[in-house]
């Protein structure tokens, strides 16, 4: 069955995520109030179909996606909440966001006493592979029905009923990539400080092959995403 989904908002992985929705057969929404231009460019690449106000999308959407900064996770929930009394009946409120476990059952009690249900996910791997090498981690009473509307779009993988389950493994997830990336790094300089460099690269890729595929794919990232991986590793700290 055909649902509306929106999308707050499309960003890189946003608009990623709407564009996997439209293409199992679901409407897919958004608002660009206060939004940059880029990300109204995101939505239209993306086929998003753009309402004037957000009060419209709460009003006719099923699901309402969240994919904003961590620090913003918060925010965008009550902002919906403030709305949810006109919301269809028995929408659903996503969190996809890159925060950790104790935040998305801070967030789940926003809903106890509202009429939306809330599940918590989180989405491992970068937007433009996510169809190849991504994976989305969902978990709450609900999340059944969410990884149904992803269909074979994407890899999706429900860790059961307790909210808290799909951000702790994203969390997980980042401290390895990131930290084996820092290790890297770290030894690198190591490396060439002592004239080895060429070396240690040559022989970490022979003896190493897994680790070094995971450098490769991740760290060139690093510079374009720094602010985000640094509030990513805020979330894990605590």
């Amino acid at each position: 069955m055909q649902k509306t989904v929106a999308i707050l908002y499309p960003g890189e992985m946003g608009a990623r995520v709407g564009e996997l929705f439209r293409s199992n057969g679901h409407r897919v929404v958004t608002t660009l109030a206060d939004r940059s231009g880029r990300t109204s460019d995101r939505a239209a690449k993306a086929g998003i179909e753009v309402l004037p106000t957000f009060a419209q999308v709460v009003e006719v959407s099923d699901i309402i996606a969240s994919l904003v900064l961590p620090d913003a996770a918060e925010t965008m929930a009550k902002d919906y909440l403030l709305l949810a009394a006109t919301a269809p009946a028995n929408a659903v409120f996503v969190d996809l966001n890159s925060i950790g476990p104790d935040m998305a059952r801070s967030i789940a009690a926003f809903f106890q006493n509202s009429k939306v249900d809330f599940v918590d996910g989180s989405i491992n791997g970068l937007a433009k592979n996510l169809t190849e090498s991504g994976t989305v981690f969902l978990s709450g009473p609900r999340a059944t029905e969410i990884s149904d509307l992803f269909g074979s779009a994407a890899r999706v993988r429900v860790l059961g009923n307790l909210i808290g389950s799909a951000s702790t493994l994203k969390m997980l997830l980042a401290g390895l990539s990131k930290g084996v990336c820092a290790l890297f790094v770290e030894l690198a300089l190591v490396a060439a400080k002592n004239g080895t460099l060429g070396e240690f690269i040559a022989a970490s890729r022979e003896i190493y092959p897994g680790i070094a595929t995971l450098i490769d794919r991740m760290l060139p990232t690093y510079t374009e995403h720094a602010g985000r991986r640094k509030v990513e590793m805020d979330q894990l700290r605590t």
